[in-house]
């Protein structure tokens, strides 16, 4: 399978390494031509944390310019939620008629963009839970092997995508809708990231507070409205005892939206509990928790972004 990667960062240099360490035929795309010549220099190393899982390093060409990749089978998409529609426009020279595009990125909406971009007939889009980091350009460390669930209209082109991912070594389900699974790995995103964001407090801090928790709350329930309003049956049925357990787990973890708050970077906000207003207003559902963060991690933005 010929595959190109949108977003050669941790997550897309991840996928893109074990793919073509399992013999697939893969480009990274990145922005950055300084990132794209040390990748191209140096080739890519995957360092391991997770059990049963050998470091590699594999060279894998890595370019600025998709016009260098020619049509792909199939696209990866792994930007930052709110950078989706610009990376498809901009490496759209790799994207031919047949191509399927497959999205495991954060949002709710992230499969309604990769639709209005290609069409329902070649959009695929679910979440996974791998993880992993950026050491330094080139140097990436898998540090958790968690599974991934996607799906969409092509069956068949989705089976295809499963076994080529399996044997690069992930865990993968493969679904007939990823609805379901977007949804419920968003209830625990929507809210840890902009409380997280706002405090500046690492995971585990944030669920000692029962003030926070009760908001958090809040947040997950006003989602679960919107979803029932839409039709979709989340499976996740205790959505603030995983969000509690994970907060727990990943005690010192900061979540990647105060990473780019303290980075001065632009969030995915709009992406996340922005999304989540936007839908309540199309089905008449009061969310005042989700507009509340949301306007407060914008002005937060402001702060830093104005002038830029």
């Amino acid at each position: 399978m010929n595959v190109a990667v949108v977003g050669a960062g941790a997550l897309g240099c991840l996928f893109g390494g074990r793919l073509a360490a399992a013999g697939q035929d893969v480009w990274l795309l990145h922005h950055r031509q300084s990132y794209v010549d040390r990748l191209n220099e140096d080739g890519l190393r995957i360092e391991s944390d997770v059990d049963g899982l050998e470091s590699t390093t594999v060279s894998i060409p890595a370019t600025t310019d998709a016009d260098e990749v020619a049509h792909v089978d199939l696209v990866l998409v792994f930007v930052k939620a709110h950078q989706t529609r610009a990376a498809l426009e901009q490496h759209k020279e790799c994207i031919s008629p047949e191509t399927r595009v497959l999205s495991l990125q954060n949002g709710i909406r992230h499969y309604d963009h990769l639709v209005d971009f290609v069409g329902e007939r070649r959009a695929l889009a679910g979440v996974t839970y791998q993880g992993a980091v950026v050491e330094e350009p080139g140097v990436v460390r898998h540090t958790s092997d968690g599974s991934s669930t996607f799906g969409g209209a092509d069956a068949e082109f989705a089976r295809k995508a499963e076994r080529a991912l399996v044997d690069a070594g992930f865990p993968i389900k493969r679904v007939d809708d990823p609805l379901p699974a977007i949804w419920s790995k968003q209830l625990i995103s929507l809210p840890i990231k902009p409380l997280a964001a706002l405090t500046r407090l690492p995971s585990g801090k944030l669920v000692e507070q029962e003030e926070l928790v009760a908001f958090m709350d809040k947040i997950i329930m006003e989602a679960e409205r919107v979803a029932a309003a839409k039709g979709i049956e989340i499976p996740n049925e205790e959505p603030l005892e995983t969000v509690i357990e994970i907060c727990e787990a990943g005690d010192s973890h900061r979540s990647s939206m105060l990473q780019d708050v303290l980075a001065e970077r632009k969030t995915e906000i709009n992406a996340v509990n922005g999304a989540i207003v936007e839908l309540s207003r199309e089905e008449g559902v009061d969310v005042p928790a989700n507009e509340l963060v949301t306007w407060l991690v914008r002005g937060l933005e402001r702060s830093y972004l104005d002038g830029r």
